[in-house]
């Protein structure tokens, strides 16, 4: 985690990474099979957009760690369902809020353009967020 101290800027207003490499020094929760598992169960219901939002607050609040270097984390990856339509989240107010309150590590399964990210490399507005105004960092190296 010494590693990732240097990339974490204090007193930004946003601490965001964008890593590639997986590590075992980061506990990364697989957000996508743990909301998926969550929202299973609701799918047909008319109120699945607020039930996926309680289970995706729950589960982050559940998988926040805490690490004497960096501070509290989340470490996120499988990022995908997060952009379902069908389940009518803002992915760009959720990245900036916990990136406001906590360092968030993103696994990054995309590639970012012109200050957007785009999921899985595809240029599509549906899947992508803007992050002009989130403070970010993109990290391929080991760490």
């Amino acid at each position: 985690m010494k590693a990732l101290k240097q990339y974490i800027t204090t007193g930004t207003r946003h601490k965001l990474l964008f890593i590639s490499c997986t590590t075992d020094a980061l506990s990364f929760i697989d957000i996508g099979a743990l909301l998926s598992e969550a929202i299973e169960p609701h799918l047909q219901k008319k109120r699945l957009s607020l039930i996926a939002e309680e289970a995706l607050d729950k589960i982050i609040e559940q998988n926040t760690f805490s690490d004497p270097d960096i501070g509290d984390y989340i470490a996120i990856k499988n990022i995908g369902i997060l952009f379902e339509p069908a389940l009518g989240l803002n992915v760009h107010s959720k990245f900036d809020s916990w990136a406001r309150t906590h360092v968030l590590i993103v696994h990054n399964e995309g590639i970012i353009k012109n200050n957007v990210f785009y999921l899985a490399g595809v240029p599509d507005q549906h899947y992508s967020i803007i992050l002009t105004d989130i403070s970010y960092k993109t990290l391929s190296d080991e760490i």
